[in-house]
């Protein structure tokens, strides 16, 4: 069975360059494995939930 881990982000964005810094972090999550799962806005930014794919342990490498 597949597991994963996650994690989440907050991201306080008050101007535009902002959402560039936020994309920035994003990509470079994304680089690393990390999927974007969901992202919501509040009143000082938006939390995002990221996860990735464990790497298959010794059992399920076997089968």
């Amino acid at each position: 069975m597949k597991q994963f881990e996650y994690d989440i982000l907050f991201f306080q964005v008050k101007k535009q360059k902002d959402y560039g810094e936020m994309r920035k972090i994003l990509n470079e999550r994304g680089a690393e494995g990390w999927e974007v799962i969901t992202a919501e806005a509040g009143d000082y930014g938006f939390t995002t939930i990221v996860k990735r794919e464990l790497a298959p342990g010794p059992k399920e490498a076997s089968e």
